[in-house]
């Protein structure tokens, strides 16, 4: 497949002054990409078969990418990986997810239409927000063009989660504990978050049977030289609701 200079090339290669991929790989991409798209509304590809070709291309482009796993910069000179040719390749579907259904939007928003037995919550944990750490495999997968600023080309308007808020996460978590149609909530939360341990147990165990797990995980660093606070403590939060 021969390159394009796309978006892609344009603004997140060398020719754009940002080295997120190398020229050669990020005219890969755009090409990949608008193949995919081209070949979905043209109705080549089925929508099982279109998600499936989307992965592929993520996954080549995450594995080339210039950066240390987030996006929110890139590496003053390119890595070892990201000097390799783009490759794009298949992949084994082990587990049937034919009766799976996925949902995407507001959490809050779905539990008006969703229901169930067990709802387990993993929100975001700090103020970081993941639409700017990911911005670049949100581009891609969705073969926007977005208007872009700064250094490292974060979209302008992307999603911003009020979970990463201090003053508004309580209020989301409230609305979504009391208004979860659940028989359980599990939720799990690390020491070094946003909300406190005391604060969810409020408000958790004013809607029932409440009981709190722990346990240490390694720290994520980003490859840095951290030596201190190596080791954070992962909360497992439990309500059965009151019926």
């Amino acid at each position: 497949m021969d390159g394009m200079q796309g978006f892609i090339f344009q603004n997140y290669s060398e020719a754009g002054g940002r080295m997120y991929f190398t020229k050669e790989n990020a005219m890969l991409i755009d090409a990949g990409i608008s193949l995919v798209y081209e070949m979905y509304e043209n109705k080549q590809l089925n929508d099982q078969q279109f998600y499936y070709c989307l992965c592929s291309v993520l996954e080549a482009a995450d594995k080339v990418s210039n950066t240390t796993g987030f996006y929110s910069a890139y590496l003053k000179t390119f890595s070892k990986p990201a000097l390799n040719k783009i490759c794009f390749k298949g992949f084994e579907l082990k587990d049937p997810v034919a009766e799976n259904e996925v949902f995407q939007g507001d959490a809050n928003d779905l539990l008006k239409e969703v229901r169930g037995d067990i709802l387990y919550l993993d929100p975001p944990y700090t103020n970081m927000q993941y639409s700017n750490v990911y911005h670049l495999l949100n581009t891609i997968a969705k073969n926007e063009q977005p208007t872009i600023a700064g250094i490292t080309g974060r979209p302008e308007g992307r999603n911003v989660s009020s979970w990463s808020h201090k003053k508004k996460v309580e209020s989301e978590f409230r609305t979504l504990v009391e208004s979860a149609n659940f028989e359980y909530l599990i939720m799990s939360y690390s020491n070094e978050s946003i909300m406190s341990s005391e604060l969810i147990a409020d408000v958790m165990s004013s809607c029932g049977r409440y009981e709190m797990k722990e346990m240490n995980h390694k720290k994520f660093n980003l490859g840095t030289n951290i030596t201190d606070n190596k080791f954070i403590t992962e909360h497992l939060h439990v309500l059965q609701k009151a019926g």
